[in-house]
């Protein structure tokens, strides 16, 4: 005799089996199945053909796994071309900082303007590397949580390495304006760079792979 909640139980699995592993999707999945089913019996067919009609308008797993894949890897584009947009403004305006000091510093000797622009090149360049290449060596994370916790965690250094740096490290030594101008701006912008890098590594990471994924 047929039994829908074993049938249910067994499609289950098989879902699991082709990798829709995610509990939402395969909930969400299993709450269309019934209500199918249910329709399909409240006129009049019987509970196995309204199973295997509900199966079939569904879909195969394979087929529905492609489907989830693709979009996931929209979703996980969205984010890495969102970190673009936000990453392009924070290190607009951070050159723009290096640049405002060079402007509003008349005291600043050649070498020093040269330091403080050798430090805008720098942190762009860190985060660009880290963007374009960081991936080839990052970890593909695809749980955007833990990515985040990640970041948070990243961001958290770095604040912590900044008080350190303004609390510990500058009342230690004598410097002229020009001097703690350009010590900040290194201590700050390098590190800055390298977060930037890191979480743009790791954000196209996860990109590149669910969209080998979806292909």
């Amino acid at each position: 005799m047929f039994n829908l909640e074993q049938s249910i139980v067994e499609w289950r699995q098989q879902m699991l089996a082709a990798g829709i592993k995610t509990p939402v999707p395969l909930e969400e999945l299993e709450s269309h199945l019934r209500d199918d089913i249910e329709q399909q019996m409240e006129s009049g067919i019987n509970v196995q053909r309204a199973f295997e009609d509900a199966i079939q308008q569904i879909g195969k797993a394979n087929m529905l796994k492609n489907e989830f894949e693709k979009v996931a890897g929209t979703k996980q584009a969205s984010i890495l071309k969102r970190t673009q947009i936000i990453f392009a403004a924070c290190l607009g305006a951070y050159s723009m900082t290096g640049v405002t000091f060079l402007l509003f510093n008349p005291e600043l000797t050649s070498v020093q303007r040269m330091s403080v622009l050798a430090a805008v090149a720098v942190m762009n360049m860190l985060a660009g590397i880290g963007l374009l290449l960081g991936h080839r060596f990052f970890p593909a994370i695809l749980n955007q949580r833990m990515r985040g916790v990640i970041c948070f965690s990243g961001c958290a250094l770095l604040v912590l390495w900044l008080v350190t740096f303004c609390y510990v490290v500058l009342p230690r030594v004598d410097f002229t304006v020009g001097q703690l101008v350009v010590a900040v701006l290194w201590a700050t912008m390098a590190p800055t760079g390298v977060l930037f890098g890191f979480i743009g590594g790791l954000e196209k990471a996860a990109w590149k792979k669910t969209a080998m994924a979806a292909s």
